[in-house]
């Protein structure tokens, strides 16, 4: 496959798995002030309670029409009305059009933080060692396997409005999440989202005193299989681009993995 036809399935498939979070439960949805709209093939989520300013984006975009000023001015619009303060615009770079920094500064996006979007062939994955048991979790496992993540990525969540969020998730029929255990400990975890024939990897978080046992590793390794037994074709993962003389852990995981880099995707950020 092509990089730009590439570049079209793994944005699709994030965006789909974000747009997901509008069927979680109702109390959820009303908590977080979860909703969505999609454009076209690009998705629209408004998370308007959410503390972390993480989860309401604007993805997917570009590829079945052009990015333009009057797109953006229509997403943005969405989100003005849905009252969300703070939206993350992520777009592939091959979809930015010439006058994007225009469009920047006219709409009042500034440049963040950089994602660096990944990928794969589906296929069978020897499984590295580890002392950690390895698997999919129970029902009665989800509040344990959303607080790790609360606590691995930081997020302000005092009242446990995330952590709800989290754990409602795995509700979602074509996602699986996945645990590493000490014993009965839950001390890593990660989830496969399936949408065809392209799996997407997130939720990767490991406690701090569990990390460099080989958790995230093993976790790779189980849902590439996984997704290769689902009849995925590709596989699709992304991560934080690490600063000047800084690494990455997740993405070094990533690429011992066998996945490889497609390109790297700033986040654009917009203010209310």
């Amino acid at each position: 496959m092509r990089g730009m036809d590439l570049a079209e399935v793994v944005e699709a498939t994030e965006a789909n798995l974000m747009f997901e979070l509008t069927k979680v439960a109702e109390p959820v949805r009303e908590r977080m002030g979860i909703s969505g709209r999609r454009f076209g093939r690009g998705v629209a989520l408004s998370v308007r309670n959410d503390p972390s300013e993480f989860w309401s984006r604007a993805q997917g975009f570009g590829f079945d029409k052009p990015v333009t000023g009057e797109l953006i001015s229509e997403v943005l619009a969405f989100f003005r009305s849905e009252g969300t303060e703070v939206v993350n615009v992520q777009l592939a770079p091959e979809v930015l059009p010439d006058d994007w920094a225009g469009i920047c500064r006219s709409h009042g996006l500034t440049e963040g933080p950089t994602v660096v979007k990944l990928a794969r062939d589906a296929g069978p994955a020897e499984q590295p060692p580890t002392t950690l048991r390895i698997g999919p979790i129970k029902p009665a496992d989800r509040a344990a396997w959303a607080a790790v993540q609360i606590e691995a990525f930081g997020f302000a969540d005092d009242d446990g409005r995330i952590a709800e969020m989290l754990a409602t998730i795995n509700d979602l029929p074509e996602v699986t999440g996945y645990a590493a255990w000490d014993g009965d400990k839950l001390v890593a975890t990660a989830a496969l989202y399936v949408d065809g024939k392209v799996g997407q990897f997130v939720s990767a978080a490991t406690l701090p005193e569990y990390r460099g046992r080989g958790a995230q590793s093993a976790l790779l390794a189980r849902r590439v299989e996984d997704a290769f037994a689902a009849g995925c074709r590709w596989i699709a993962a992304d991560t934080g681009r690490p600063g000047d003389g800084e690494q990455n852990p997740s993405l070094n995981n990533l690429l011992r993995a066998g996945f490889k880099v497609l390109y790297d995707r700033p986040v654009w950020v917009w203010r209310q």
